[in-house]
């Protein structure tokens, strides 16, 4: 217990060590506006999330099923935890740099696992804690639920279980990437691949529960739907008697419920953590072998253009990594999952004549192209560029290598150029991909799929320049595994305020101009975005190389 005390300790401060190579800087006034604003853009969003989750919080009362319903509300909530949060556990716990001085010291690998496993769940705590905030508590508010010792603390519980899966998925995934360690690009597709067939698996499960009856009223599907809550309940039994501690009345009653939760869920992790760590330091020692035998290849010497040059360079450091590559190219398939799960299932009434207007829905997308445009660039700029790691990470992903950068015989112009290029490129394979499914599966109009690949292109470029500006500004180097070094990057955070004000943006110029029902109006106001954006591309490159020498070269790595 001493041991893994000094471990967790180290691994604490680690986390909020200031790094002494560096001058302190003080807090900037930029910085708290920039987190204020995206507070405030995400308020709506997370609000009417909670306002539609305290409606089925009232009508669960009136049905008699709290208690299931808020059962699956909270196995949902550890999906996307688990969804969400492996990546960070294998990183963490089986992929940190410092795992080869760690296991040369006199610890037990039980005792390294545990330190690192508590540390991983701490991370998701967070996670956790967001959900309790804007989707339990609204739920026991609406379905009129009494303080409890549940309410308060079932954010302690929620990540237990997504950790528990984590270690038992991660032990076969890292043989599986130990496999492939001298060939990434095999073991990133396989990682896309296994990912794919995982959301897309997630969101048919979701949407089928939705689907299940059709109905406009809430409360009659609910109904119709409690068996299958009850069914879902009587199977996670550590949530049902976690929402037994919030649906009691009497405190003992509640208490003792949260303890049984808690006693199985802590059951149920040391099960997982008893078998997982007895293959952790065998699963380490792989990855950190050197294969026995080498062929031997003949040395290829190619020259070609600095910027391919780098671009390719960049690349194939990427690929290298599995699991930065997986950051780096998640957004190649998150949209295209999303809008094929969503064609996919209301493929039969995409055709069906609505009463109320008299013609189908694909029928109504063909007389309102614009539009249909207008939703497919807001869906890119959300779930495409806002979620580019390519970019918004381009010098973060250098981590103590980014010294190279300096020493390297080219300009700095071409070195932020290679960066952009490769980010636009991702980003329109993404682009591309989405446009595509939604040309074949939601039967969107071509005029439509033009317009939004032209706009949404040139959108890309401004992006692309601007996150890599952002990260050039304050690179976060020196990290010890990815999921660190990566998540909550400041050019992701100020790109996803961006992201949501442009769209609201855009969304509010539309409506403007088409409340004068002038048809051309609204392509001459595509074109005008067309050109603004141009321009914006211009502009945003010329600022980013321009203060490219000045950021470069007073960073110290």
């Amino acid at each position: 217990m001493k041991d893994f005390a000094l471990l967790f300790g180290v691994l604490l401060k680690q986390t909020f060590r200031r790094d002494k190579s560096k001058p302190q800087a003080k807090a900037k006034w930029y910085v708290f506006l920039v987190a204020g604003l995206i507070a405030v853009c995400c308020l709506p969003l997370l609000g009417l999330i909670a306002y539609i989750i305290y409606q089925i919080g009232q009508m669960a009362a009136q049905l008699n099923a709290t208690t299931s319903i808020l059962t699956c509300i909270l196995s949902a909530i550890q999906v996307v935890v688990l969804l969400f949060g492996i990546a960070s556990v294998v990183n963490t716990v089986y992929y940190s740099r410092d795992n080869e001085m760690l296991l040369a010291y006199p610890l037990k690998p039980q005792v390294i696992f545990a330190a690192k496993l508590t540390y991983a769940y701490l991370i998701e705590l967070m996670t956790a804690f967001l959900f309790t905030l804007f989707a339990v508590i609204p739920f026991a508010i609406g379905a009129g639920l009494n303080f409890s010792i549940g309410l308060v603390l079932s954010f302690f519980l929620l990540p237990i279980l997504p950790l528990m899966v984590a270690t038992i998925i991660a032990i076969p995934l890292i043989y599986v990437i130990s496999y492939f360690k001298h060939n990434s690009i095999i073991a990133t597709i396989a990682l896309l691949i296994v990912t794919i067939i995982l959301f897309v698996v997630y969101f048919f499960a979701v949407n089928s529960l939705g689907m299940m009856e059709d109905t406009a009223d809430m409360q009659q599907m609910l109904q119709n739907m409690v068996a299958t809550f009850d069914a879902i309940a009587n199977v996670m039994i550590p949530n049902k008697f976690l929402a037994l501690s919030m649906t009691e009345t009497a405190f003992a009653t509640a208490a003792l419920n949260f303890v049984y939760a808690m006693l199985i869920d802590l059951a149920l992790l040391a099960v997982a953590v008893f078998i997982s760590s007895f293959v952790y330091r065998r699963s380490i020692s792989k990855q950190l072998e050197t294969p026995k035998s080498q062929s031997k290849k003949q040395t290829k010497y190619e020259t070609g253009g600095k910027i391919s040059m780098l671009i390719k360079k960049d690349f194939l450091e990427i690929i290298r990594f599995p699991t930065l590559a997986f950051y780096c190219l998640f957004e190649i398939i998150l949209a295209p999952i999303l809008i094929f799960v969503l064609g996919v299932t209301s493929m039969g009434s995409l055709d069906t004549t609505i009463e109320e207007v008299g013609m189908s829905f694909v029928e109504i997308m063909a007389l309102v192209p614009d539009l249909v445009a207008i939703v497919l660039i807001c869906f890119a700029i959300f779930m495409v560029f806002a979620t580019n790691y390519m970019a918004s990470t381009a010098f973060t992903r250098e981590n103590k290598n980014f010294y190279m950068i300096k020493i390297l015989p080219v300009s700095y112009a071409d070195i932020i150029d290679a960066k952009a290029i490769l980010s636009v490129i991702v980003n329109e394979i993404g682009v591309i991909l989405m446009l595509v499914v939604s040309t074949f599966v939601l039967k969107v109009p071509l005029l439509s799929v033009a317009i939004a690949f032209v706009i949404s292109s040139v959108i890309n470029v401004v992006f692309s320049y601007m996150q890599v500006y952002i990260d050039l500004k304050k690179p976060r180097l020196n990290w010890e595994n990815i999921s660190t070094g990566l998540k909550n990057n400041p050019s992701s955070l100020i790109s996803l305020l961006v992201s949501v004000i442009l769209i609201g943006v855009l969304g509010g110029l539309y409506y403007l101009v088409s409340l004068a029902q002038i048809p051309v109006l609204v392509y001459i106001y595509f074109a005008v975005l067309l050109l603004l954006f141009v321009a914006l591309a211009f502009v945003a490159r010329k600022i980013t190389i321009k203060d490219a020498q000045i950021y470069i070269d007073n960073i110290i790595c």
